[in-house]
C-alpha cells in the first residue's frame, strides 16, 4: 500500500525521487579551476633562480669574457648532469636514431641562444634586449600554434600581451634606454636570432619529452650543444687572461651551472612534459619581475610606481594563461587534461 502522504508530496520517497529528477538537470557543472601544482611551484623556482643569475652572472662577467665564461659554464654542467643521470637512472644512452634530433635542439638552445644573447647585448642597449627577451612566451606560444602543437585560446593570446605589457613597464623603470637604428638594431636582431633559439629549443623538446624523461633529455641536449658552444667561443678562451678570474668568480660560475643550468633545464623539461608549451614558456616572464626584488634587495636599487605595476601585470597576465588553459584542457575532456595540465 503507497504511502498515504504522497499524494500530497510528503511522503519521503516520492520527495526524494522529484528532487532527484527535477534539480538534477538544473544543476550547472562547477568548472575545473586551474590549481597550482608541483610543477608550476618548481617552474616559479626556476624564475627565481634566473632572477638571482642575472646578478650573479654580471658579477663573474668583471672576471671573465662573456664567451669563454658560457663556455666553461656549459661545459661544467654537462659533467655535472652526466653524473646526476647516471646515479638516477643507472643508464645514460639514448638510441642512435634520435641523437641528430638532440644534437638540434642542443644546438638551438645552448649555442643559437647563448651566443645571440652575449654578443646581441655586446652591440645594443639592455632596453632594447630586455624587450626582445620579454616576446619569447608569446613567441614559442605563436611558433607552436603555428606548426600546430598546440592551440591557444583567445584569453591565452590575452595573457600573453598582458605580461608582454608588464615586461615593456620593469624595462622602463629600469632606465633601460630603447634605441632604433644603426649598431643596435643590428644588435637587437641578433638577440632575436637568439630568442628563436630558445623558443624552438621549448617547442622540439616537448616532442621528446614523452620517450626520455627531463633528466636524460636535458643531459643529451646540454651535452650535444657543448660540442658547437666551445668551438664557437674559442676566440674567447684564448683570449681570456686565467689570472684574472678569483675565488668569488669561479663559485658564481660553478653556482650558475648547477642551479640556472642543470637544475632550471631540468625542471623546465618537466614543464613542457607536464604543462605543454605555453603554460611553460609565459613563466619567463617573472624573471625581470625576481631581477628587479633581488637588485632592490642587493644592489640597493630602487622600486619605482612603473616597476610595480609592471610585476602586478605580469602576474596577472600569467593568471590568465593558466587559467585560459585550464578551460580548453576541461572542454576538451580528460584525454586533453593529460597533455595540458599537471
Amino acid at each position: 500500500m503507497p504511502c498515504c502522504s504522497a499524494a500530497r508530496g510528503r511522503c519521503p520517497r516520492a520527495m526524494n525521487s522529484i528532487s532527484l529528477t527535477t534539480a538534477g538537470p538544473h544543476r550547472r557543472p562547477r568548472q575545473k579551476r586551474a590549481q597550482i601544482s608541483p610543477v608550476d611551484l618548481a617552474l616559479i623556482a626556476v624564475t627565481l633562480v634566473w632572477g638571482f643569475n642575472n646578478i650573479v652572472v654580471k658579477r663573474a662577467l668583471n672576471s671573465f669574457l662573456p664567451l669563454s665564461f658560457n663556455a666553461l659554464r656549459f661545459s661544467f654542467a654537462t659533467a655535472l648532469i652526466f653524473v646526476v643521470l647516471y646515479v638516477r637512472e643507472r643508464k645514460v644512452t639514448v638510441p642512435r636514431g634520435d641523437l641528430a634530433m638532440l644534437f638540434f635542439i642542443g644546438f638551438l638552445g645552448n649555442t643559437v641562444y647563448q651566443i645571440g644573447f652575449i654578443k646581441g647585448l655586446d652591440l645594443s642597449t639592455a632596453g632594447n634586449v630586455s624587450f626582445v627577451l620579454s616576446t619569447m612566451p608569446a613567441t614559442t606560444a605563436l611558433i607552436a600554434h603555428l606548426m600546430g602543437i598546440e592551440r591557444l585560446p583567445w584569453r591565452g593570446w590575452l595573457g600573453l600581451g598582458v605580461t608582454l605589457a608588464g615586461a615593456v613597464l620593469i624595462v622602463a623603470s629600469t632606465g633601460g634606454r630603447f634605441e632604433f637604428g644603426g649598431q643596435a638594431v643590428r644588435g637587437d636582431l641578433i638577440v632575436l636570432a637568439g630568442t628563436l633559439g630558445w623558443c624552438l629549443y621549448t617547442i622540439l623538446s616537448k616532442r621528446l619529452v614523452d620517450r626520455f624523461t627531463p633528466l636524460r633529455l636535458t643531459a643529451w641536449t646540454m651535452g650535444l650543444g657543448v660540442l658547437t658552444l666551445v668551438p664557437a667561443s674559442l676566440p674567447d678562451i684564448l683570449r681570456q687572461d686565467w689570472a684574472r678570474p678569483d675565488m668569488t668568480a669561479w663559485l658564481c660560475l660553478a653556482g650558475s651551472a648547477t642551479f640556472a643550468l642543470v637544475f632550471c633545464y631540468v625542471v623546465w623539461n618537466w614543464g613542457l612534459q607536464r604543462l605543454g608549451t605555453a603554460r611553460t614558456a609565459i613563466y619567463g616572464n617573472i624573471t625581470p619581475l625576481w631581477t628587479g626584488l633581488f637588485g632592490w634587495l642587493l644592489l640597493d636599487e630602487t622600486w619605482p610606481p612603473t616597476r610595480v605595476g609592471g610585476g602586478l601585470l605580469i602576474l596577472a597576465g600569467v593568471a590568465i594563461v593558466r587559467r585560459a588553459l585550464a578551460r580548453g584542457a576541461a572542454a576538451s575532456g580528460p584525454g586533453a587534461q593529460a597533455g595540458a595540465g599537471g
